[in-house]
């Protein structure tokens, strides 16, 4: 009994310690550990188009827990659809008939991710796979806009993270004299973006589930 109670709290006071040092975010991590049985559900679709399109089936299944939390009839305000929440537009440019269905959702999902991998190829895994998710939340074109903020101010690379991540906050009419510098026009390309924060908190959310599932890999989830 009292090796138990030992155990009990030695395991308690391991999670306080992970918790409080940031290692672990314990209300993600039981939000992750909650969709298992949805996860394993939905795994040989995700396996299969992962190995279609040459991604990453872990990083797909992040994606997915972020956007709906694999309720496949999950639906926005703004109009995104299904597991994937693909919008509409993109959905039909995509090939994809019925956005519900669970199979063609994640299909065009990761016919989507593997043409914004191919649009940073020079960039190095950790950075590629933080720009993709942030063109799959805001769009290939703001974040093309904000690789031209980077390119234009020479302080860092366009191929990081990072500047790109502060050049999206960037994107606003406050900065509308800088835009006219790189641009000649007070509105970047592909308009202002206020999505900033949204998308930067996206990026983050995602990724910490992909090294979540990661970490539990084999052990939970078998991907």
């Amino acid at each position: 009994m009292f090796r138990k109670r030992t155990l009990f709290f030695l395991i308690i006071a391991v999670t306080m310690i992970l918790v409080l040092g940031g290692v672990i975010n314990l209300h993600l991590d039981l939000r992750l550990l909650a969709l298992a049985p949805k996860i394993l559900k939905y795994k040989p679709l995700i396996q299969k188009y992962a190995v279609k399109e040459d991604l990453d089936a872990r990083f797909i299944c992040a994606l997915i827990v972020q956007e709906s939390g694999f309720n496949e009839k999950a639906r926005s305000a703004a109009g995104a659809q299904g597991l994937t929440q693909l919008m509409p537009k993109t959905a039909k440019a995509l090939g994809v008939q019925d956005p519900l269905d669970p199979e063609q959702n994640i299909a065009g999902a990761a016919r989507h991710l593997h043409t914004l991998y191919h649009a940073f190829p020079e960039s190095q895994q950790d950075h590629q796979h933080r720009l993709v998710l942030a063109s799959y939340n805001a769009g290939l074109g703001r974040v093309r806009d904000a690789q031209a903020l980077v390119r234009y101010q020479q302080k860092a690379s366009p191929l990081l993270w990072e500047p790109v991540r502060t050049a999206l906050s960037q994107l606003t009419p406050q900065h509308a004299a800088i835009h006219k510098k790189v641009w000649k026009s007070e509105v970047p390309p592909h308009g202002y973006f206020e999505g900033f924060d949204e998308t930067s908190n996206y990026v983050k959310r995602v990724m910490y589930y992909y090294g979540r599932i990661r970490f539990y890999g084999k052990v939970l989830f078998f991907l």
